[in-house]
C-alpha cells in the first residue's frame, strides 16, 4: 500500500510519514498499528458469525494490543466483541456514539469509565491521535423501520438494542495518526447529504462500505467529493455470505443492479465489485481502489510534499 511521490522542487525529495500497518479482519473490522506502536481497532467482529453467516472469523489471541476502539454504530456484525476486547485490554479507550452508549452498556458488560460518547461534528485531540466525527446514515429499507416491527425484537419480544440503536445512530470518523497519515473511516450509506457533507475532506486513505443495495454510480460520485487517495471497500464479504444464506433479500436492491447482477439466483459479487471499480476510476481518475486480503498486514507510508 505505500506510496511514494515524485521528486519536488530543486530536485528535493518529499518527506515520507513514518506509515503505519493495516489489516482487514472482515465486515467493517479493521486493525492499524500507528508509527509509535499503538493499535487501533475499528468495527471489530472477531466472532465472524451471525445467523448462520460465517464471516473470516479471528482469535482473539491473534489481537496483541488495543489502545483505541471506534464503533460506527453497534449492529452485532460490527459491535459483537467489544467486551471481550475490554476484558483483555482494559485501558482501551472506546469512541461510541452518544444514543449507543448506555444501550451498548446494557447489551454486554462494558466499563463506561473508557467511553468517550461522540456526536458529529465534535473533534477529539489526543496525544498520538486526532478523531473527527462525522454523522452518517444506516442502510435503508424499502419497508422502512419500525421500533414495534418484528426486526428489532428479541424472541422473548423485548427490544434489541443493537439491532435498534444500530440502525437509529451512525458515525463516520477522520483519523489523523501521530505520523499525520489521515484515514477516513465511512461505515455508512450514500445518502444525499454525505457527498456534500464530506466535500473535501480530503484522506490519504478511506476505508469504505459496499453495499449492491446502493447505486456503485453515486458511490463513485461520493470517492471523487472526498478527494481520498485510496479506497479500500468492505463489509461485501458478509453480504455475499448473507445472499447466500437469505436469498429474498437481493430484492432490496435496485432493479438494474438485480436485472445487472443476479444470475441463476446468485448474486455476482466479484462482476460488481469490478463495475464499481471502473466506475471509481472514471469519476476520480486519481484515486485508487485496492482490495485487501483478509488478516493479512499491510504496510502503508504517504509523502509529504
Amino acid at each position: 500500500m505505500s506510496r511514494q511521490g515524485n521528486e519536488g522542487e530543486a530536485g528535493t525529495v518529499p518527506k515520507l510519514n513514518n506509515g503505519g500497518k493495516i489489516r482487514w479482519i472482515n465486515t467493517a473490522g479493521f486493525e492499524i498499528v500507528m508509527s509509535n506502536g499503538k493499535h487501533i481497532l475499528l468495527d471489530p467482529f472477531l466472532s465472524g458469525e451471525v445467523d448462520g453467516v460465517v464471516c473470516h472469523p479471528m482469535d482473539i489471541e491473534a489481537i496483541e494490543r488495543c489502545d483505541y476502539l471506534f464503533l460506527s454504530h453497534i449492529h452485532i456484525d460490527h459491535a459483537a466483541d467489544v467486551a471481550r476486547i475490554q476484558k483483555k485490554f482494559p485501558e482501551v479507550i472506546l469512541f461510541v456514539g452518544d444514543l449507543s452508549a448506555d444501550p451498548l452498556c446494557q447489551w454486554q458488560d462494558i466499563n463506561c469509565a473508557r467511553i468517550f460518547r461522540v456526536r458529529s461534528s465534535e473533534v477529539y485531540e489526543m496525544d498520538d491521535l486526532k478523531v473527527e466525527v462525522f454523522a452518517g446514515r444506516h442502510t435503508e429499507s424499502p419497508r422502512g423501520y419500525y421500533r414495534a416491527g418484528r426486526k428489532f425484537r428479541n424472541p422473548d419480544g423485548s427490544l434489541s438494542l443493537s439491532d435498534w440503536y444500530g440502525n437509529l445512530e451512525l458515525n463516520n470518523y477522520r483519523l489523523t495518526l501521530c505520523d499525520g497519515t489521515r484515514i477516513m473511516v465511512w461505515a455508512g450509506m450514500t445518502s444525499p447529504d454525505q457527498k456534500n457533507r464530506l466535500r473535501g475532506i480530503r484522506s490519504d486513505i478511506s476505508l469504505m462500505h459496499v453495499s449492491p443495495k446502493q447505486d456503485f454510480r453515486e458511490f463513485a460520485e461520493l470517492v471523487e467529493a472526498m478527494g481520498t487517495k485510496i479506497v479500500v471497500p468492505h463489509h461485501y464479504d458478509f453480504t455475499e455470505g448473507f445472499f447466500r444464506m437469505v436469498p429474498e433479500a437481493m430484492k432490496d436492491m435496485s432493479e438494474e443492479n438485480q436485472k445487472v447482477f443476479i444470475e441463476d439466483g446468485v448474486f455476482q459479487m466479484d462482476k460488481y465489485l469490478r463495475a464499481l471499480g471502473n466506475a471509481v476510476r472514471e469519476q476520480s481518475p486519481s484515486t485508487e481502489l485496492m482490495m485487501l486480503e483478509h488478516h493479512r498486514w499491510y504496510d502503508f507510508g504517504f509523502a509529504l510534499s
